[in-house]
Parts: C-alpha cells; sequence; structure tokens
C-alpha cells in the first residue's frame, strides 16, 4: 500500500475529502458520466441530518487510479443518491442518473 503522499495531486485530493468525510458516518456518494465523476458528501451543517452537497467533480480516471491503488473503495450497486445542493445545472442532478457509494480505505500518510 503506498503512501498517500506518492499519489498524483488530485487522487490525494479525492482521498484527503473522504478521510475527512468519513468522520461524519454517513455515506458519500460518486456519480459518474462517461468523462467525469462528482462527488456528492454529507454537508458541513445541521448535524448528523444534514443535508448532502457536490462538492467537487473529478475525471473518471482519478477515481479509477484510487481504486486501483486502493484508497478508495466503492459500493457493489449502483443506488439512488440522496437529492444534493449545488449548481442544478451540473450534468450530475439528472434524477434518473444513480451512484454508488464510496469510502476512504485506511492508507499510509
Amino acid at each position: 500500500m503506498a503512501k498517500t503522499t506518492a499519489y498524483r495531486p488530485a487522487v490525494r485530493d479525492l482521498v484527503n475529502l473522504l478521510r475527512f468525510r468519513a468522520s461524519f458516518d454517513r455515506p458519500c456518494y460518486i456519480k459518474r458520466n462517461s468523462r467525469h465523476a462528482a462527488l456528492i458528501v454529507p454537508e458541513l451543517r445541521d448535524g448528523a441530518d444534514g443535508p448532502y452537497a457536490h462538492l467537487k467533480t473529478f475525471d473518471r480516471a482519478t477515481i479509477h487510479e484510487a481504486l486501483v491503488l486502493g484508497a478508495v473503495a466503492l459500493g457493489p450497486d449502483l443506488v439512488d443518491v440522496p437529492s444534493f445542493a449545488g449548481n442544478h445545472n451540473h450534468w450530475a442532478f439528472e434524477p434518473a442518473h444513480q451512484g454508488h457509494t464510496i469510502k476512504f480505505v485506511q492508507v499510509a500518510s
């Protein structure tokens, strides 16, 4: 298992975002199209039951690289993603578009 400092900056950013959000004890989601992946996470407000928000969009290859490196894991099935805040013109807001849960996997710092 590689140290996160050996990862490309985009992968390191994804890992760090998921590491922090893992402390919320709520699932994070990834919605992918043919080129990009939108990270949907619990917001930092309204406590344990707060809303979700579109946090960041990555290249799909970044998610794949993080999976291959063992830094993140995807849920096995496509699931409905909770409604979330953000730019409603973004492709990820398409209600029929499902996603996977995504979680941080413990790696060396």
